[in-house]
C-alpha cells in the first residue's frame, strides 16, 4: 500500500471539487480521509475511487447517498459476474462428460 498522500486542499484545487463533497464521501464511509500535521489528507491508492465518485456526482449528477447506493449495486454485479463465471465453469465440467 502506498503511503504517499495529497492534501484535500490540493485535491480540491487540482481538481476544482468542492471540498464539502470529500467531507459528504468521508461521512458516508466512501472514503478516509487522514489527518497529517493538522491536514487533511486522501492517500492515493484512494484517488481512483475518488475521481469515479467525481464523476458520477459532477458529471452525472448523482449524489452522495446514489453514489453509495450505485457502488453497491456495482459491487454486488461484479459478485454475480463471479459467480456466473463459476457455475459456467462448473457445468463445463458435466458438458464434457
Amino acid at each position: 500500500m502506498s503511503t504517499e498522500m495529497i492534501t484535500v486542499r490540493e485535491y480540491c484545487l487540482q481538481y476544482e471539487t468542492d471540498q464539502s463533497f470529500i467531507s459528504a464521501l468521508e461521512e458516508n464511509g466512501l472514503i478516509t480521509v487522514t489527518i497529517v500535521e493538522t491536514e487533511p489528507c486522501i492517500h492515493f491508492d484512494d484517488l481512483h475511487s475518488l475521481d469515479t465518485y467525481r464523476s458520477w456526482y459532477y458529471d452525472m449528477n448523482i449524489n452522495v447517498e446514489g453514489i453509495d447506493a450505485l457502488l453497491h449495486v456495482v459491487n454486488k454485479m461484479k459478485q454475480l459476474q463471479q459467480q456466473v463465471h463459476v457455475l459456467r465453469s462448473r457445468l463445463r465440467l458435466y458438458e464434457d462428460q
